[in-house]
This record gives C-alpha cells, structure tokens and sequence, in this order.
C-alpha cells in the first residue's frame, strides 16, 4: 500500500494561487455593491478590525475638513484567505494611522472596499498581498504532512482528511468553451437574455425565477448560506474536510460550515424527501471513482455573481477521482433542471491534501447597508 503524498513545490502553488485569484475577482460584494469606476483615498485611524468570514472589515475615523469626525469602515477578503497571506487580527490595531484606497459602496456612505492602503512609514500594500512583504506565498500552506494510506482497510480509496478546495468553473454543456476563471458572465434573466453565467441557458422560467435577483442584495452568502452544493464546495479556496467509513461519508465544506452526508447504504432516495440546500445524496463506488446522486434539493442559485437560478428539480451527479500519486480530488459534476435550465451544466474542480488543518468558518456577516435594498 503506497502512501499519498502531499503536494509541493510549483504544482501545489498553481492550484491555490489559482483558487484564491478566484477568490479576489468573485467576492460576493465587491463585483456589484461598489462604484469600481470611482476611487476614494482617506487618512484615518484605526477604531476596530474585523477578521471574520466571509468578508473582514477594518473600521476607521477620518476628520473632515471642518473638524468633524467621520467614521468609515472598508471591506476586504474573507479572513481565512487573508490569514493565508500572512495577515492576523493584528494587521490593524486600534489607534494606528493608515490612509486607505479604494472603492466607494453604492448603496451607502462611508464604506468602501479595500484596494490598498499605506502606514505611516510609507510602505503600501494591495488588498490581497503577502503581508509579510515577501511576495505571495501560497506553498507556505502546504508544508510537508504525514504520509497516508492511499486505501482504507475495506479497499477503497482513502478520501478522508483536509482537501484544498481548487476553482469553481461551470458551463453550459454544448453551448460554451471549457470550464476556467470561476463565477462571471452576464447576469440571467431579461438582462442576460436567454444565457446566464458561464453559457448556462435558461427557460423562460429560469428567466422569471432571476428577473428579480440582484446580486447585491441577493446574494446567499449576505445570509450565509452556501448557495448550492457545488458553488460552496470549491468557493475561495477553502480547506474542505471529508469524513469517510463503510456507510456514508461526510462533506464538510470549509465555506460556510456547511455538511452533506452521502449514503453509501442505499440503493434508492427516500419518497418523500424534505427539500434542503444540501439535499438526499446516495454513493456507489464505480471501480475507484465515487459516483454520487443527489435530488430533493431546495431552490437556490447556481451562481451567485450571475444570477443563475435552480429550482427543486435541480439533479446533480457528482464523480471524485482520487490519484494517490499526484495527492489530488478531482470533483466533476453535471446539473440537470428541466424546469430552470434548457440543457443540462457540467464543471469540474481539483482539490489538494493539504497540511492546513479544516477550521470552522464561523460566518459572521457584517456588510450592512450596502448589501440591502433600500426605498425609492
């Protein structure tokens, strides 16, 4: 029995840098919630900072020209990317002065998100860079781990451990180019015509279903819910632990704490299935590849930045190839909605073993009015 090995060097940075390059274009806010053409830059000092999930805040005061005080706060990553990047809930600390750059909200005043900001010593830093100065440093994350079997003792593939999630990528089958660059393209609905995010197309259902979704306000993850079982696996390029025995297996998402469990002791889904978000999920093994079927799901959105809606006819069938030798999961799905969707969707991800152990997201959501609709 060989044992896995965790992966290093290039190959291992490729796939985090990828996944949090994914994460710094496809924050749930800051694509529509800002003014991106316009920029603020304000002199402030620090009154508080947030380093939560899924978005940190650093809070600030500024003077204004009268003499008056004016308080601020500004968005950043997720901290469980940031802290990947060197960052702690010291990065900012209460009297520090730092002039900060970035976007100005849309929907209220004082708030911003966070391009870079400068401390008093002169030194600059992007938003989403290496903290400690020393250029971008995924690798750090995936120092050496103790080897592992590469099978359990029933014979099947050891799934189990802390999985670094890779990007999320889906499309339209037949109708758009391969899988890459995570969530994007035009909104669904009237807006989008008749394709939504990623070539998806859909009904005049889907159509009405998204007709009314604005991301801003809409998003799942302002209410912190993973959107969908598939978005949420591989979203920000979390740690994703999975839990594995004889009869189920469990799937633990790094994004939201979210959990599914898959039966591997059933040979049908239950009659009468209560629709949730993570849905009846049943496992069989087809040689060494995990096939698993899911319905009963609630209605939810396939892509959260475009607007892709999924209704409770939504059917997934998932497949995780696990090569021992390379220290990967492959995750390739397809989506079938024939009440949302005129063909059905497919996409794939690759996670890595990784020596950065699986934590609590602990969801704490602060974006305040910015992400919520206010009256004409």
């Amino acid at each position: 029995m060989k044992p896995i090995k965790p992966i290093s060097g290039r190959r291992a940075g490729a796939f985090l840098v990828l996944a949090l390059a994914v994460s710094a274009v496809s924050a749930h806010h800051a694509g529509t919630a800002y003014e991106q053409g316009k920029r603020v830059e304000l002199k402030g000092t620090v009154s508080k900072f947030e380093f939560v999930n899924p978005h940190a805040y650093v809070y600030f005061i500024v003077q204004d020209a009268k003499g008056g005080q004016q308080p601020w706060r500004c968005e950043l990553s997720a901290s469980a990317t940031l802290a990947r990047l060197g960052w702690t809930k010291s990065t900012f600390v209460v009297g520090q002065k730092v002039t900060f750059k970035g976007a100005p909200g849309k929907n209220e005043e004082n708030v911003c998100v966070l391009n870079s900001f400068v401390f008093e010593n002169g030194q600059e830093l992007s938003a989403r860079e290496d903290f400690t100065k020393g250029g971008p440093n995924p690798v750090a994350t995936l120092a050496k781990s103790t080897a592992r079997p590469a099978r359990l003792a029933n014979g099947r593939p050891n799934l189990a451990g802390p999985w670094l999630s890779g990007a999320f990528a889906a499309r339209g089958r037949g109708v758009g180019g391969p899988p890459g660059g995570g969530p994007g393209g035009p909104p669904g609905g009237p807006a989008g015509g008749a394709r939504g995010g990623g070539g998806m197309e859909v009904t005049a259902a889907g159509a009405a279903a998204g007709a009314s979704y604005q991301q801003p306000f809409d998003d799942p993850a302002i209410k912190c819910d993973i959107g969908n079982i598939i978005f949420g696996w591989s979203h920000d390029g979390h740690v994703n632990e999975i839990v594995q025995n004889d009869k189920q297996i469990l799937l633990k998402y790094g994004y939201m704490d979210f959990v599914r469990t898959i039966y591997l002791d059933q040979a049908e889904h239950p009659k009468n299935i209560v629709p949730s978000r993570g849905g009846h999920s049943i496992g069989k093994w087809d040689g060494d590849v995990l096939v698993v079927d899911t319905i009963g799901l609630s209605p939810g959105v396939i892509n959260p930045m475009a607007g892709v809606m999924s209704s409770g006819q939504m059917h997934y069938v998932e497949r995780f190839t696990l090569d021992p030798a390379a220290g990967t999961l492959t995750h390739e799905w397809t989506g079938t909605d024939p009440l949302y969707l005129k063909s059905s969707i497919s996409g794939r991800d690759v996670s890595t073993i990784s020596a950065e152990p699986f934590v609590p997201y602990n969801c704490t959501e602060l974006s305040g009015k910015n992400n919520m609709r206010t009256k004409n």
